[in-house]
C-alpha cells in the first residue's frame, strides 16, 4: 500500500467535505444569523427559538469532525479505486451511453433518498433514538452546521446506506460526484433553519425538516416528501407529536381531528 498516496488522497477528500460545510453553512450563518439576527420573525423557520449557549459551536465541531470521517471512508474508497479495485463504477460514457448514464444517475439520487428514508426512520426506533439519534435531536432549531452534528455512529449508518448501491448497480463516477454532492448541499440547507424554498420542482422547502426537529418522529425524508407520503409519516395538522410519540404517525388529537379530518401539511 503506497501511504502516501492514501494520506494526499485521504486529505483532499476531508478537506473537501469539510469546505462545503463551511461554505455553505457559512453563507447561510453569515447572512441570517449574524446579518439578520435582529429580525428572526422575517426569515427564520422558528424565530422564537435559538440553540442553547454552546450549542453552535458543539454543531460545528460535531459536523466538522463527522465530514472528517466521511472523507477518511470516501478518501480510502477512491484510493483503493484508484489501484483498480474492482467495482460497477464506469469511468467513460461510451461504455454504456448516455441515455443509461442520465437514467442512472436519477436512480442513484432516487435510491440514495430512500435508502436515507429508511435508515432514518429506523434510528427512530424507541431504543436507537434514545441513545444515539438523539444527539441530532438536542438541536431543536436546526443551524447549517447542525446538518452532520450526530452520533458517529449515525453517521456511519448513513454513509453506509449512501456508498451501498455503488457496489451493486454500474454508475459513471460523474454521476456519484454530482449526486453526493446535491445531497451534502441541500441537507445543508434544509437543515439551516432559514425559510427557503426551492424552484427545483422535486425539492420541499426547508420547513418540511425544520418540523421534524420540532415534531421528532415524523417527516423522515432526504429530500423528497414521496417516501414519507407512502407511509404515512407526513406531518398531519390534527395529530399530536412529540419526543415520545414513537412510530411516524403521531397521536389523533382530541376533538379536532375528529371534524377537520387527518389533514396534512402542505410543504
Amino acid at each position: 500500500m503506497d501511504w502516501a498516496a492514501w494520506g494526499g488522497i485521504v486529505v483532499a477528500s476531508v478537506m473537501a467535505g469539510v469546505a462545503i460545510l463551511w461554505l455553505v453553512g457559512g453563507y447561510y450563518h453569515l447572512r441570517y444569523y449574524r446579518g439578520r439576527a435582529a429580525d428572526p420573525a422575517s426569515w427564520k423557520c422558528q424565530p422564537n427559538r435559538f440553540l442553547r449557549p454552546g450549542q453552535d459551536r458543539q454543531a460545528m465541531v460535531l459536523a466538522t469532525l463527522n465530514l472528517s470521517i466521511g472523507g477518511l471512508i470516501s478518501g480510502t474508497l477512491v484510493y483503493f479505486l484508484t489501484r483498480g479495485w474492482k467495482t460497477p463504477i464506469y469511468y467513460e460514457v461510451a461504455e454504456r451511453g448516455w441515455l443509461y448514464t442520465i437514467a442512472t444517475t436519477v436512480l442513484l439520487f432516487i435510491l440514495m433518498d430512500g435508502l436515507a428514508y429508511y435508515a432514518h426512520r429506523a434510528l427512530h426506533h424507541k431504543w436507537v433514538f434514545r441513545y444515539i439519534h438523539r444527539w441530532h435531536h438536542k438541536f431543536l432549531a436546526p443551524t447549517p452546521f447542525v446538518v452532520t452534528a450526530m452520533h458517529p455512529v449515525e453517521f456511519l449508518i448513513f454513509q453506509a446506506v449512501t456508498f451501498l448501491p455503488l457496489f451493486i448497480i454500474p454508475f459513471h463516477y460523474v454521476s456519484i460526484i454530482v449526486v453526493l454532492l446535491y445531497v451534502l448541499i441541500f441537507n445543508i440547507i434544509d437543515h439551516s433553519g432559514v425559510r427557503l424554498t426551492s424552484k427545483i420542482p422535486w425539492q420541499g422547502p426547508s420547513m418540511f425538516h425544520d418540523d421534524h426537529h420540532v415534531h421528532f418522529h415524523c417527516n423522515f425524508g432526504q429530500h423528497l416528501t414521496l417516501w414519507d407520503r407512502m407511509h404515512g409519516t407526513l406531518r398531519r395538522v390534527n395529530r399530536r407529536y412529540g419526543a415520545e410519540v414513537f412510530g411516524g404517525k403521531g397521536e389523533r388529537a382530541a376533538d379536532s381531528a375528529d371534524r377537520a379530518g387527518d389533514a396534512f401539511v402542505r410543504y
